[in-house]
């Protein structure tokens, strides 16, 4: 056996040993889980667990018991309308396991849901200064028109609204108890970016200089038709018996140089023009118009980002 053979051997049970010992998307979220439940029930450390069960869920997105333990780290998190979120989810994915539901954490998820529900904060969305079409999100999920009457909000929510031709909205939450407000949906007109044009200047002057290297060609044709012209009607300085000597020196020296300044002219043209920067608009700094929201009083505060 040549050790050529035995090198391809020795790599391709690499390659199956490698695929054996690879785990699965499914074992690595059951790995996330534990640990996850080893951060929320030792270690006390709800918002680290709910990174583990965050990074689980992407991986297994149908498992009760992962929803289940997010919403038990984000109620430890008093994170009430996250938490009710993901029990609810819990107790659906229960309800619908196969091949038999999971009663159990059926009935832990809707124990935690009516809890819950009588703490969590609610906010009312009023979009009647919005444009039609405007979309809603509070901490990145997508709020239905028929939530806007009342939704559930944590006390660190934000809220976004985007519309076509408009700058995005963003709001964050003021709870007091578990009244959040009314949230106005206010939003500006898109302000395009002024255009900066730094290599405006460049492609301006390789203009000039090509067009400089053109009129030399045109200058080239010249010349040579009028040198072909003297000498063929016998005209000075072509006339006497170095006449054709004479014209096909100045044809090859002073011809041929300003052919050849002209395309070098063109060329130093084409390499300005290619290598002059591009237009770009300015990057804006993104405005959102913030309600300040009271008991008794309705406000607005413009802020932006730098």
């Amino acid at each position: 056996m040549t050790m050529r053979v035995l090198l391809a051997m020795v790599l391709i049970l690499g390659m199956f040993g490698g695929t054996a010992t690879a785990e699965t998307p499914q074992q690595q979220a059951d790995k996330l889980f534990a640990e996850g439940r080893d951060l929320l029930v030792n270690q006390k450390d709800a918002k680290g667990a709910c990174e583990k069960f965050e990074a689980a869920i992407a991986l297994d997105p149908t498992a009760p018991g992962v929803m289940l333990n997010l919403g038990l780290c984000y109620e430890t998190l008093e994170k009430y309308a996250t938490s009710l979120y993901w029990f609810r989810k819990a107790q659906a994915a229960a309800a619908e396991a196969k091949p038999e539901p999971l009663v159990e954490y059926e009935t832990a998820a809707k124990a935690h849901t009516s809890d819950l529900a009588k703490r969590v904060a609610t906010a009312k969305i009023d979009v009647s200064l919005a444009p039609p079409g405007t979309t809603v999100l509070i901490d990145g999920r997508r709020i239905l028109p028929s939530e806007y009457a009342r939704v559930e909000v944590d006390k660190d929510s934000l809220v976004e609204a985007r519309a076509t031709g408009k700058q995005v909205f963003r709001a964050p939450v003021q709870v007091n108890g578990q009244d959040a407000g009314t949230i106005q949906i206010v939003m500006l007109d898109e302000v395009v970016p002024p255009l900066r044009d730094p290599g405006k200047g460049r492609r301006r002057i390789s203009y000039i200089v090509g067009a400089g290297g053109v009129v030399l060609w045109g200058v080239t044709i010249a010349y040579g038709r009028n040198v072909r012209g003297k000498y063929e009607d016998g005209k000075s300085p072509y006339d006497g018996p170095d006449g054709f000597t004479k014209a096909r020196d100045d044809l090859r020296y002073i011809g041929t140089g300003l052919f050849a300044a002209g395309t070098v002219a063109v060329g130093v043209a084409i390499v300005l023009y290619v290598t002059a920067p591009k237009p770009y608009r300015e990057r804006m700094e993104e405005g959102a118009l913030i309600p300040t929201v009271g008991h008794d009083q309705l406000g607005f505060a413009y802020g932006r980002s730098f």
